[in-house]
């Protein structure tokens, strides 16, 4: 018994140690640290083989417990067997290693405790925001810069203006959902203010506005009010559940569907990305595996070109970069994992987890382990200690 308490205390410590690492130095990628320090490239490289080697000693640990397991729960082995086909076809169409990374990640975290799961990933992405901004702001990495609305946005170290505002977006959520009902005002406030001072640099507006939307329903659900919205109402709770499919359903909609008047309103409220869905669905179709694209973007000087391409749409990259098999399969484990929280009782997961949704609609990082924990809950769906008992 005392031997395999201490595996399992080994082997999450193992695990978790590698998630912290993976998210720091695969977050780093995304800053003029990059550009700055020679070998970064070769640092990324060597983090990725890293990161197999360390869930391969953390899996043998545990390979006994693992068989044990599924040979008792065949629908879970199912689900983990669909898992690894769609991982692998989206290595297939995008970064190869990269996402064989993420799907030992999510699979090799079915034993791992969700607040540690979100404590880590919550404390790795805060580090990297503080550490980046830090550096730009004493000159030590680029602190970019373009012109907005007759002032400045800037990218706080980062290798685009927009990626900090949606770092800390995300940091935000995870770390709601880490603190739950634990919160106290005075972190509410510093994570006001922090979205705040994100907004004045970046003027990047989605995430500004869905940050504060969080912020409202976490001060009124947990600290005013002490109510689950959402827990508490059928017709919320039947949202929860089918709100990835609903919120690809209102996409599909908005592209196809919508009148003329109804169509320019949205896309210019959400800066022409309906407008470049429309666009990627003509351009590149969709298909049942995928298919690998390289977007047209930013030229040489960092400025927008004539012909640029790049699908916003979370939603409509899964379609269309990972294909139908991909996006049937991510549909139906995201349902199944919004029905695992609204069973264990988890209303502000939830309403982070709604937020992420709208955010994914318009923006591409819902599903991008160095930006949101969110494929991370996959693993809930195979989970050998249901989170409930645990806590």
């Amino acid at each position: 018994m005392t031997v395999v308490m201490n595996n399992r205390f080994i082997s999450e410590k193992i695990y978790l140690f590698t998630l912290f690492i993976w998210v720091v130095v695969a977050s780093l990628v995304t800053t003029t640290y990059f550009v700055r320090l020679d070998g970064f490239l070769s640092l990324y490289r060597l983090l990725l083989y890293f990161t197999i080697i360390m869930l391969l000693i953390k899996e043998l640990m545990n390979f006994p417990k693992t068989l044990y397991y599924f040979r008792f729960h065949w629908q879970q082995l199912l689900i983990v067997t669909a898992f690894f086909i769609a991982m692998f076809i989206v290595a297939k169409n995008r970064d190869g290693l990269l996402d064989i990374n993420v799907l030992l990640l999510v699979f090799s975290a079915r034993d791992i405790d969700f607040r540690k799961l979100l404590g880590t990933f919550s404390v790795a992405t805060f580090l990297v925001l503080c550490l980046t901004i830090y550096a730009s702001q004493k000159g030590m990495i680029a602190n970019m810069f373009m012109n907005a609305d007759g002032g400045y946005r800037f990218s706080l170290g980062f290798n685009y203006v927009s990626f900090a505002s949606q770092r800390l977006f995300f940091a935000l959520c995870t770390y709601l959902m880490f603190r739950g009902k634990r919160i106290s005002y005075p972190e509410l406030l510093a994570l006001l203010l922090a979205t705040i001072y994100m907004y004045q640099q970046t003027s990047t507006s989605s995430p500004f506005y869905l940050s504060i939307l969080i912020l409202t329903y976490a001060l009124l659900s947990i600290k005013i009010f002490k109510k689950e919205f959402i827990i508490g109402n059928f017709w919320s709770k039947a949202l929860a559940q089918y709100g990835f499919i609903v919120a690809l359903a209102v996409i599909l909609c908005f592209c196809f569907y919508s009148s003329g008047n109804l169509f320019h309103l949205v896309d210019q409220f959400t800066h022409n990305r309906l407008r470049l869905s429309v666009d990627g669905f003509r351009n590149f179709g969709v298909s049942w595996l995928g298919q690998p694209i390289s977007f047209t973007t930013l030229d040489m000087f960092g400025n927008f070109t004539s012909n640029y391409n790049y699908i916003d749409s979370s939603f409509v990259q899964l379609l269309v970069i990972d294909g139908l098999i991909v996006s049937a399969f991510m549909l139906f484990a995201l349902t199944k994992v919004m029905k695992y929280f609204i069973s264990i009782q988890k209303d502000i997961v939830l309403a982070c987890l709604g937020i992420m949704i709208i955010h994914g609609m318009f923006d591409p990082q819902m599903l991008v382990l160095r930006y949101s924990p969110l494929i991370l809950f996959i693993s809930r769906l195979f989970i050998m200690n249901p989170d409930n008992k645990i806590e």
